[in-house]
C-alpha cells in the first residue's frame, strides 16, 4: 500500500520558470500539492526557513548562489541534516555527479526531466522521510514511557529518608546501590519492619533484564502489599513468595532471592535463600559466606526452604548483592568472581575503619574496569550494626 503524500511539502529551487512549472505539474499529478518556489540559492535558503519543506528539488547552475553551495549551507545546519535534497542537473560526467553527493545531496535527477523517473525518485525520498519521522516519533514516545517506568520502578525501592529513620530505630547503618543495565531492570530489594525489635531485608533478582524482568518486580511488590511478614520466618516468607510467583510468572521465568531478619535485642540473624549469591557476613573482622542455596522462586509449587541462624553483633555487617557483581567482567574479559569480591571486602575491613559510604568504596575498583551500561542489573545493600 502506497504511503499518502498529501501532507508533504516540496520546495523547487530553479532559476528557469519553465522548469519550475513543469516540475510543479508533475508533482501535482502525483498527489503533492504543497509546493513552494525559489529562483536561486539565496532565495532557496530563505524559503527553507519559512516553508520548512520535506524535500528540496534543487537545480545546480543558478545565479547568485548555485545549488551546490545552497546544499552545503543547508547541511551545515543540524535542523536540515535529514532533509532530502534531490539535485536536478544536465551534468552527466561522473565527477560532476559526485560533486552533488559531496555537497550533501541524497540523489539527482537528470535533465531533460523524465516524468516517471522524477516522480519515482521524489516519492522514494518523501516516503523515507515520513518513515524516518514516524520512527523518530515512536522512539521518542517509547523513551519517554521507559523513563516514566524507570521512575516508577525506583519508587518501589526504600526511600533514603525511610532508610535513615529505620537505621536510627534499629541501630543500623544501611547503604545501597541500585543500577539497571537498561532503562528497566529485574532487581528489587526491600526492608520490612517485622516488629519493634526485628527488621527484615529482602533482595530479589529476576531472570533477564529489561521490560519483562521489570514487570516481574512490580508483580512481586504487589505481593508485598497482600501479605504481612510479621508472623512468618524467612523460610515461610520465601515459600509464600514462591507459590505466589509460580501462579503469575510465565513459563521459564524465575528469580533468586535472599531474605533475612535481624533481632536487635538478641543479635540473632535468621535467614533463608533461594539460589541467591552468598551474602558476606563480617563479625569481629572475620568474613563468612552465608548459605543462600535453595530452589529459585517461581520454578515449582513444591519448593522447600530452610531457615538458618547466625549472630550479627554490634560492629559487624552483612553485605547483600545480586550476581552482576560476580559476573561483571574486568579488562581481561574474565568475570570478577566471588574471590575478588571477598578480597575487596577484606581490604576494607583491614583498613580498620568503616567508610561513610562502604558500598561506593567497595564498588569503585569494579566499576572502574567495566563499561556502562552494565551487562546485568546490579544491586548491593550494606547492613552494618552500630
Amino acid at each position: 500500500m502506497a504511503i499518502s503524500l498529501d501532507d508533504c511539502r516540496v520546495l523547487i529551487v530553479d532559476d528557469n520558470e519553465f522548469n519550475r512549472k513543469s516540475l510543479s505539474l508533475l508533482l501535482t499529478r502525483s498527489g503533492i500539492r504543497n509546493i513552494a518556489f525559489a529562483t536561486d540559492g539565496v532565495d532557496g535558503l530563505a524559503k527553507v526557513e519559512t516553508f520548512r519543506p520535506d524535500l528540496v528539488l534543487l537545480d545546480v547552475a543558478m545565479p547568485r548562489m548555485d545549488g551546490l553551495e545552497m546544499c552545503r549551507q543547508l547541511r551545515s545546519d543540524p535542523r536540515n541534516a535529514e532533509l532530502p535534497i534531490l539535485f536536478q542537473t544536465a551534468l552527466d560526467r561522473d565527477e560532476e555527479q559526485v560533486a552533488c553527493f559531496n555537497a550533501g545531496g541524497n540523489d539527482f535527477i537528470s535533465k531533460p526531466i523524465r516524468p516517471g523517473e522524477c516522480i519515482a525518485r521524489v516519492r522514494h525520498q518523501l516516503e523515507r522521510r515520513k518513515l524516518f519521522r514516524d520512527l523518530t516519533a515512536f522512539r521518542e514516545r517509547v523513551q519517554k514511557e521507559l523513563l516514566h517506568a524507570h521512575a516508577m520502578q525506583i519508587s518501589l525501592l526504600p526511600e533514603s529518608r525511610s532508610i535513615a529513620k529505620l537505621g536510627e530505630i534499629y541501630g543500623l547503618d544501611i547503604t545501597s546501590h541500585f543500577e539497571t543495565s537498561s532503562e528497566l531492570g529485574g532487581d528489587l530489594w526491600s526492608i520490612f519492619e517485622v516488629d519493634a525489635d526485628r527488621i527484615g531485608f529482602l533482595i530479589v533478582d529476576f531472570a533477564g533484564h529489561g521490560i519483562t524482568a521489570a514487570i516481574n518486580t512490580f508483580r512481586l511488590h504487589t505481593l508485598f502489599e497482600r501479605s504481612s511478614v510479621s508472623r512468618k520466618d524467612p523460610a515461610e516468607w520465601l515459600t509464600y513468595l514462591n507459590v505466589a510467583l509460580k501462579e503469575v510468572l510465565p513459563t521459564g521465568q524465575f528469580a533468586t532471592a535472599f531474605y533475612c531478619v535481624l533481632d536487635k535485642q538478641t543479635n540473632l540473624l535468621t535467614y533463608a535463600g533461594a539460589g541467591a549469591p552468598n551474602p558476606i557476613l563480617c563479625v569481629d573482622g572475620e568474613l563468612t559466606l552465608l548459605d543462600s542455596s535453595g530452589l529459585l522462586l517461581g520454578i515449582s509449587h513444591h519448593a522447600k526452604y530452610r531457615t538458618q541462624h547466625v549472630l550479627l553483633p554490634p560492629g559487624g555487617f552483612l553485605l547483600l548483592y545480586s550476581d552482576a557483581l560476580l559476573e561483571c567482567r574486568g579488562v581481561d574479559g574474565a568475570p570478577f568472581g566471588q574471590e575478588a569480591v571477598l578480597a575487596q571486602v577484606r581490604k576494607m575491613v583491614a583498613a580498620d575503619r568503616r567508610p561513610a559510604d562502604p558500598v561506593s568504596v567497595l564498588l569503585e575498583p569494579f566499576l572502574e574496569q567495566v563499561s556502562r551500561p552494565l551487562r546485568d542489573d546490579l544491586t548491593l545493600i550494606w547492613i552494618g550494626r552500630r
